[in-house]
This record gives C-alpha cells, sequence and structure tokens, in this order.
C-alpha cells in the first residue's frame, strides 16, 4: 500500500486484524514509517510464513491463540509439534497487545 496499491490481503488480517487494520490505516493517512514500523513487529510471524507456508501457520495460530481449532483442508498438512513450538516461541517476542 505504500507504493500505492488500493488494498492489501493477507491471511493474518483474519487472525491479528488489529495490527493489520493499523498498517493499513498509517499506509493510507501516507505515514509509511510507522507502516513499516509495525509490520516489522510482525517480523517473526513473516519469517514462519515463509518457513511453513502463511496458511498452515494461521491455521496453528488459530488454535494456539484459542480462535478455533481447525486443520487445513488435505492436502495441505497441518504443522508438526516442533513447528507449533515455534509459533509459540513467536507469539512471545511479538509486542504486548497483538496477540495477546
Amino acid at each position: 500500500m505504500i507504493a500505492g496499491a488500493d488494498t492489501w490481503y493477507s491471511v493474518l488480517a483474519g487472525i491479528l486484524p488489529e495490527v493489520c487494520i493499523r498498517i493499513v490505516r498509517a499506509s493510507q493517512a501516507g505515514d509509511p514509517a510507522e507502516a513499516r514500523r509495525l509490520n516489522s513487529e510482525l517480523t517473526p510471524i513473516w519469517d514462519l510464513f515463509k518457513q511453513f507456508s502463511s496458511l498452515r501457520v494461521v491455521y496453528a495460530l488459530a488454535e494456539l491463540l484459542d480462535i478455533c481449532r481447525a486443520e487445513p483442508p488435505r492436502p495441505i498438512l497441518p504443522l508438526s509439534a516442533v513447528a507449533k513450538r515455534q509459533i509459540v516461541e513467536a507469539l512471545e517476542r511479538l509486542p504486548a497487545g497483538i496477540a495477546r
């Protein structure tokens, strides 16, 4: 959006809507520094998206944040216990209030 897009679609907005809308609003308000700052706070999650795929991570996040219990549709496999532990650790590294 900083580069001029009208919208931003991210699976993360369904799980962490508050921070995602703050990124969008900062971009729309012409404050790219704030949008980038907020985006950088999500680095632990973005890194997991790259490692495991965004969809699989969001399914695990939904469970870990007690939003719902669901598994991705086949042939997509759920994440292992080890990967879920990495997600827990990433959540713990997020600034207060983002995923609590």
